[in-house]
């Protein structure tokens, strides 16, 4: 593994084919079962908890593109699971809420997420979990150091 042979030894493609698999879950069980998409459910879970967050706070949150999370956001506030109100100090900005709607669909889907990742740590040996929250944490922040090294003046970081 510290020599990679092929791309799929690579850590990074190891991690997006992870990541491309549990999402792929996600979205079949999330839309199946409570008629949210993958990404809907990302926006209702960032204004869980940034109540009052604008579409570009969401993307920012998210590392993705502020035209996705538009759409995201319009389809939720066509079904009645947020709501947009105009900034006070700066009327140009949008506000976002979660309705009480939206707030009883993502503590459903929250419990669903729960309960997925105890499933998922389980498999682990005892001990490993915050060894490996620690390993996460200290590849997300060199994965930025090394996004800002090709454009030091980019704030588009996740974190």
């Amino acid at each position: 593994m510290n020599d990679p042979k092929s791309v799929k030894d690579l850590l990074t493609t190891r991690l997006l084919i992870l990541s491309n698999t549990l999402s792929l879950y996600s979205s079949r069980y999330y839309r199946q079962q409570f008629g949210v998409t993958m990404p809907e459910w990302r926006v209702m879970s960032i204004l869980a908890s940034r109540d009052g967050a604008t579409a570009r706070d969401i993307s920012r949150a998210l590392a993705t593109d502020k035209a996705w999370v538009g759409l995201s956001v319009k389809c939720l506030a066509d079904r009645g699971f947020l709501t947009r109100s105009s900034d006070t100090r700066d009327t140009r900005r949008v506000r976002l809420s979660l309705t009480e709607q939206g707030r009883e669909m993502h503590d459903a889907i929250m419990a669903v997420a729960r309960r997925r990742q105890e499933r998922l740590l389980a498999t682990l040996p005892e001990g490993s979990v915050d060894v490996l929250n620690l390993c996460l944490d200290r590849l997300q922040a060199e994965a930025e150091a090394m996004l800002k090294e090709l454009d030091p003046s980019c704030s588009d970081t996740p974190s």
